[in-house]
């Protein structure tokens, strides 16, 4: 969908705009997320230290992070000080997706309004213990962006008036992308026969759902027997009164012999090893227990669909 680079000295308030930014949008009904970079930085970014060369490499670790939920129809915030024009500008030029927001606020300004104590920090002499080195916009250059998308005075405006601003542009940049066709977000596919559906199956569509990418549950037509206890269309509806409220469709294809590819065909074909307690949940078990009158097999069905189950077992 969209990365927005939020870029700007500490304190210019990215981390704040992106979270107030995140809930307008989320109540929009979009699929949005954060990459703050203090919170990155100290999670998958650990090997890193301050240096250029590391706080390029830093950047370019969350861009491609960003670029990949954003290319999955996410609207995704990188709030990053992200000080060198090199990196931004790589990382805007890999997709039209990636927009540039500067936050510009004077050094000034952020030393008298120094909620963290970081800049008095970077100020005490060199040889101080508590002295902060390469701090951005003291001992450390920020590059301002050269052609940014949007600049926002966050010393002059209100954060209100800023949050406004910043989500006309992206909407306004949703927009523009709406124009030029429908934006086709790519699907993960889950192929079974759902008989029935229970709580092992659900960890696997929900770890896709997850990461924010839209689920196709692909139900195989096949008839009625001990195996298959449930139509069709009784899987489907199952299915359906579970995942309504989520990005999931439900269809019924053709039983298969087979799933064949060839080289480079566009999409992964992943396997995924569940945690055990997870795994050991067993669908054959599950029918045994429904059939042998037990109530067992609830604590491993979503309770959505308990009276579905047996509602169509008892019509035969």
């Amino acid at each position: 969908m969209l990365l927005i680079q939020l870029t700007g000295l500490s304190g210019a308030g990215k981390s704040t705009l992106a979270a107030a930014a995140r809930e307008k949008l989320l109540a929009l009904g979009h699929k949005v997320e954060v990459i703050d970079g203090d919170v990155y930085r100290s999670h998958i970014c650990r090997d890193l230290g301050f240096s250029k060369a590391d706080r390029m490499e830093n950047i370019r670790r969350l861009g491609f992070i960003g670029l990949t939920l954003a290319k999955q129809g996410v609207i995704t915030f990188l709030a990053a000080i992200s000080p060198y024009e090199e990196v931004r500008h790589a990382i805007q030029t890999e997709s039209d997706l990636v927009k540039t927001v500067f936050l510009s606020c004077p050094i000034d300004a952020l030393i008298e309004h120094d909620v963290k104590g970081l800049y008095k920090r970077a100020l005490l002499p060199e040889n101080h213990p508590e002295h902060l080195q390469n701090f951005t916009g003291i001992s450390a250059p920020y590059e301002i962006p050269a052609t940014p998308d949007l600049v926002l005075h966050t010393h002059q405006e209100s954060a209100q008036s800023s949050l406004q601003k910043l989500l006309d542009f992206v909407l306004g940049q949703l927009h523009s992308l709406e124009k030029q066709g429908p934006v086709v977000v790519p699907k993960a596919m889950f192929i079974g026969r759902w008989q029935p559906f229970h709580n092992g199956h659900k960890w696997l569509i929900d770890n896709k759902l997850k990461q924010g990418i839209p689920v196709l549950i692909a139900v195989r037509n096949l008839p009625r027997d001990e195996q298959n206890p449930f139509t069709t269309e009784q899987t489907i509806t199952m299915l359906r009164s579970i995942y309504q409220e989520q990005d999931v469709e439900v269809m019924a294809i053709p039983d298969i012999e087979s799933v064949n590819y060839g080289r480079l065909v566009g999409y992964e074909v992943n396997c995924f090893d569940p945690p055990s307690n997870v795994g050991a949940i067993s669908a054959t078990d599950i029918r045994d227990q429904i059939r042998q009158n037990k109530t067992g097999w609830k604590q491993y069905v979503d309770s959505r669909i308990h009276a579905l189950v047996e509602q169509f077992l008892s019509n035969g």
